[in-house]
């Protein structure tokens, strides 16, 4: 194997390809920290019902291993109490959080691992040539409705966690930000009445801030492969798309009548956690 190409896959399994954040655009939801592209407020969506999630409650963001100082400073302004990392216990070894130093901020490790995720499964994928076009594509697609109907315990913890939390800030995150994170995220909006459209609007808000990043992770892969491997078939593995959530709540409305039936029968939730959630998350 060429030093090129494992230089190229190496770089793009460990996220050393992560753009600058100069390269992100500005936009309302992101909080502009330099070591997390995907950090930002999920407050301002209006709900079914007249209301509106607030802000500087609920955060989303990928892994929070490159913080600078600055980013520290900012966590401790916008008053960050809690964090929930679902990150498997490799990926939290490989790239620890930098949090603020001392004990006022929480960490809630809860994995959602779903095996055929794994980036050291695509890595072997990618070095084997085992690949046919559209195999991400449909990976992605069956992840998501492994995360609406195989993790009920994970997402009950996470979903209980915020209901609890009271008037405290609370961070949900991944290594990207936009799959595992994505769908808990979607669970939390859908509960409190954020239609769905909206809840689409905000998955993909991942694919502007990471797209950079993503572009330059789809072209070293395909490099990686000796271009076997064409980088718009990466783009599948890297960004978010529409039919991803959307394959989640076709899994979630094939079973259940209603979304608060869901959040009961599967995930587990009682219906004082589910007002707890709506009086928490919205005003």
């Amino acid at each position: 194997m060429s030093t090129v190409r494992v230089l190229a896959l190496s770089i793009f399994m460990g996220g050393l390809a992560a753009a600058c954040s100069n390269d992100v655009p500005e936009h309302p939801a992101r909080v502009p920290l330099s070591g997390a592209l995907n950090f930002r407020d999920v407050g301002g969506y209006q709900t079914v019902d007249g209301k509106q999630v607030k802000y500087g409650k609920l955060f989303r963001s990928d892994d929070l291993a490159a913080l600078n100082s600055n980013d520290l400073e900012v966590l401790q302004t916008i008053g960050v109490e809690t964090v929930y990392d679902l990150r498997h216990n490799y990926e939290r070894v490989q790239f620890p959080n930098r949090l603020p130093e001392g004990d006022q901020i929480r960490v809630v490790e809860i994995p959602v691992y779903y095996p055929p995720l794994d980036r050291r499964e695509s890595r072997r994928k990618i070095l084997s040539g085992e690949f046919e076009r559209g195999h991400f594509q449909q990976l992605m697609i069956e992840a998501n409705r492994a995360f609406a109907l195989e993790f009920p315990d994970q997402f009950a913890a996470i979903a209980r966690g915020v209901a609890d939390s009271g008037s405290q800030a609370v961070v949900i995150h991944c290594a990207d930000g936009k799959d595992r994170t994505g769908f808990a995220i979607a669970m939390l909006l859908t509960a409190v009445g954020v239609p769905r459209e909206t809840v689409y609007e905000d998955y993909l808000l991942s694919n502007i801030f990471l797209e950079s990043k993503n572009s330059r992770n789809a072209f070293l892969a395909s490099m990686g492969s000796m271009f076997s491997i064409p980088s718009s078939e990466i783009r599948y593995l890297v960004d978010v798309r529409r039919e991803y959530l959307e394959a989640a709540f076709a899994a979630i409305d094939e079973k259940y009548d209603s979304f608060d039936d869901y959040l009961r029968d599967r995930i587990g939730l009682d219906q004082q956690t589910i007002e707890r959630l709506r009086e928490v998350l919205t005003e």
